[in-house]
């Protein structure tokens, strides 16, 4: 009433009881003229305003006046007692019959439209074939996993939303992914029962109780307010206000609310037969309170899972897909995955260092000084494949074109090192040889391969030392052994001492290693001094031929 507070009090009475736009129109103000308390009136609130009100109903209330003057009221109890107080003895049906007016038109286009949805899904449960056929194939399948004593000829749909419990021995696919994939599959005609019900969707939440009760409100209250216009409270103006035009305005409207009652009444009676059948249909209890609210929502729920189950099984499917291909594609070409493989498997140091290493090799052009280490590398194998032993003299090497021959000692299998600043000398035709696109992978294990000798260098030059060390000690062994019998033989023949044989000196084996090391195959290395020659005792013919000369 806030809206109308600077109207005077016999304006708005006026608006009031002359069923202006402006007050039937708004349904704020509707509201609250049909409350309780405007409509029934408290004794003492009649004692009150008694002496200031009229009776309407009586033979000359137009020419009867008031006890007192309404003027002394305030302007709330003016509109008050000049409105519901005065004619309260039809306020009631009065305000229910506009209230009517107002909005019988909105409420039945949408429980009209509420009813026709509840029958056209109804009636899509009762004619989807495909529907009925995966009923049957869930059926089907659960007796197949049930004993044979255990055979169903039918189930509840409360069962259908135990579909997505029962899984798996791997627990990652469900008893309704399998349905929906068998379907899918083998029967995909069926699939069109999603779009058959997919009203449930829509409708799952309905109260069908709720809905039919406020259809019959509806119903019933367009009758009530015919009732008062034929024979109830509002059936004699005569005791009307004299400005009041209520009994014009319904029945202004009457004429279309008992069509749309009635058309109301044809719909709420086929929802109710159609939802009681089809309950029947599914095997459901249509007098069961809680089974005619869950009804739709059973049904809403599977539908909900099939989809999620078409979704994953969709999913699963092309994750295999592409698999099954990356599979086909190893196969083909299996040293593609091997290498993808080993690069996968290395971690970030290791592959960086060995692609800087390769990228090096690959820059890299053949050299002398690679040629110069391969035949240097030869020749010592060569060396060491000969065995000379104490006190024999070395057999001559030979050398490529132009290459000064050198003489090294070895003694019981160790050998000498050659100078490094021996004059090089390479045919054309080993250049040749050397070609520019040598294989990488090679070269770079033989540098791995070094690398892993570097590591157990100091064990390897422990080693080296101690034989050394021990054939020292056979060579002085051999020589006192072989000196002692010469010196016996020859005091048996000729008493003449014989001349004592110095010990050669014997290089470090280590620093004789340690020069061949691969390490460092490029560093000049200083000359060594010859080593002094091992004299042999004379033999006694020897000496003889001696004395004669």
């Amino acid at each position: 009433m806030a809206k109308f507070s600077q109207v005077p009090a016999e304006e708005l009475v006026r608006m009031i009881i002359h069923c202006d736009t402006e007050i039937v129109g708004n349904s704020v103000i509707m509201e609250f003229l049909q409350r309780e308390d405007m409509c029934v009136i408290p004794e003492n609130t009649a004692k009150l305003m008694a002496p200031y009100s009229k009776d309407w109903t009586g033979p000359n209330a137009a020419t009867s006046t008031r006890e007192q003057d309404p003027s002394e009221l305030t302007r709330e109890d003016q509109v008050y007692l000049q409105t519901a107080f005065e004619l309260h003895h039809y306020w009631k049906a009065r305000m229910r019959a506009l209230a009517m007016t107002l909005s019988f038109e909105s409420e039945y286009d949408e429980l009209s439209a509420n009813l026709q949805e509840i029958v056209k899904v109804c009636e899509s449960l009762r004619d989807s074939v495909s529907l009925m056929n995966v009923l049957g194939l869930i059926l089907d399948i659960g007796n197949f996993m049930n004993d044979s004593n255990k055979q169903a000829v039918g189930f509840k749909l409360s069962s259908l939303a135990r579909l997505g419990m029962v899984k798996d021995d791997k627990n990652e696919s469900t008893f309704a992914d399998l349905v929906e994939r068998i379907v899918r599959n083998q029967y995909p005609e069926w699939e069109n029962f999603q779009d058959e019900i997919g009203g449930v969707i829509k409708v799952h939440k309905a109260n069908i109780d709720q809905l039919r009760s406020d259809a019959e409100r509806y119903i019933g209250n367009i009758k009530n307010v015919q009732s008062s216009l034929d024979a109830g409270n509002l059936s004699d103006p005569k005791k009307f206000h004299p400005q009041d035009r209520v009994n014009i305005v319904v029945q202004r409207c009457m004429k279309d609310a008992r069509r749309k009652a009635e058309q109301m009444q044809l719909y709420l009676e086929e929802m109710s037969k159609t939802f009681d059948d089809i309950m029947t249909f599914y095997g459901e209890d249509s007098t069961d309170e809680n089974a005619r609210r869950d009804f739709f929502g059973k049904l809403a729920g599977f539908l909900l899972e099939w989809k999620k189950s078409k979704d994953k099984n969709i999913a699963w499917e092309d994750n295999r897909r592409r698999m099954e291909a990356s599979l086909a594609r190893k196969r083909v070409n299996p040293a593609v995955t091997n290498g993808a493989d080993g690069t996968g498997s290395q971690t970030a140091a290791s592959s960086g260092a060995m692609d800087s290493l390769l990228e090096k090799l690959r820059a890299a052009a053949p050299q002398a000084r690679d040629q110069r280490d391969r035949r240097r590398r030869a020749r010592l194998k060569e060396r060491h494949q000969v065995r000379v032993a104490s006190g024999q003299r070395m057999p001559e090497l030979s050398v490529n074109d132009g290459e000064k021959p050198e003489e090294s000692t070895a003694v019981n299998g160790e050998h000498a090192q050659e100078p490094e600043n021996k004059p090089e000398c390479s045919s054309p035709t080993a250049e040749v040889q050397v070609s520019e696109g040598e294989d990488v992978a090679d070269r770079a294990a033989s540098m791995l391969q070094g690398l892993r000798e570097n590591m157990d260098s100091d064990t390897a030059r422990a080693r080296r030392r101690d034989s050394a060390e021990e054939a020292r000690r056979n060579r002085r062994m051999r020589r006192r052994v072989a000196g002692t019998a010469t010196t016996k033989e020859g005091s048996h023949n000729d008493s003449t001492p014989l001349p004592p044989v110095p010990e050669p000196e014997v290089p470090d084996d280590t620093a004789t290693v340690e020069k061949h090391n691969p390490e460092s195959p490029s560093e000049p290395e200083p000359s060594k001094p010859d080593e002094p020659a091992t004299e042999l005792a004379p033999t006694p013919d020897e000496m003889e031929k001696k004395e004669e000369t």
